[in-house]
């Protein structure tokens, strides 16, 4: 399988129309990325919709090849299910959207009108193309999912940044990729500070009889008009 981590950096996300059913998570507000001691957190409810959001990119693109036992079954060797390896990469997708958002006014990275405006475009199309069921199901409230693109949009900005710093100053050479180069900043910029994961809050993400075959997609990048219905990448205090 492709690359798992789809949150980190990409530049092209695909807007899911997915049918879903279930109860909205319980606990949903309770910090499940505890940052250092207390200062700043993550929610379950954000994290949830981060799974669910993963999960439905991979039913619509391996679904048809792999049927329901994908996720019951150890996809790539590890040794896990491929529903754990999925839960714990979005938990650390989400713990490198968070520093990357922490450093962007070093980058002089902020978001522009224009940024905002399709921001809410994206949030509101999203609510419109899911049914109330497929929302609950998430925790899709406007508030997740407008943090959810905003957090997208910041990503794709500091991963542009990132690299013209990275190319001007001579890091980023013939023997050393810009995906490298970001991905070794990161890692030093997270051993900076201390995240604690509520395990037991954790073992409430789970995979159920989610997504359908029949759900529609619809593709757009981050640079489109204002029928763009989605962003590019990143995370924070997406909850509090």
């Amino acid at each position: 399988m492709k690359n798992r981590k789809l949150l980190v950096l990409g530049i092209i996300l695909v807007l899911v129309a997915a049918i879903i059913s279930g109860c909205k998570i319980r606990n949903y507000d309770k910090v499940l990325i505890n940052i250092n001691n207390g200062e700043d957190g993550i929610t379950l409810g954000y994290a949830n919709f981060v799974f669910k959001y993963n999960q439905a990119r991979y039913d619509l693109e391996y679904g048809s090849k792999y049927g329901a036992s994908m996720w019951t079954g150890d996809m790539t060797g590890s040794g896990e299910t491929f529903a754990e390896e999925v839960k714990n990469d979005v938990i650390d997708t989400i713990k490198d959207q968070y520093v990357i958002r922490k450093h962007a006014d070093e980058y002089g990275v902020t978001l522009t009108d224009e940024d905002n405006t399709k921001i809410q475009e994206a949030t509101t199309q999203f609510l419109k193309d899911n049914s109330s069921s497929t929302l609950n199901a998430m925790g899709a409230d406007e508030n997740v999912v407008k943090e959810f693109f905003t957090n997208l949009t910041y990503v794709s900005k500091m991963q542009q940044a990132m690299t013209k710093k990275g190319t001007e100053e001579g890091a980023i050479n013939d023997t050393t990729t810009s995906s490298s180069y970001i991905s070794n900043l990161i890692e030093s910029w997270k051993s900076g500070i201390e995240f604690s994961v509520d395990e037991d809050l954790l073992a409430q993400l789970k995979v159920g009889d989610l997504f359908t075959s029949s759900a529609s997609s619809n593709t757009t990048n981050s640079t489109g008009t204002s029928n763009s219905t989605t962003t590019t990448t990143t995370t924070t205090n997406s909850a509090k």
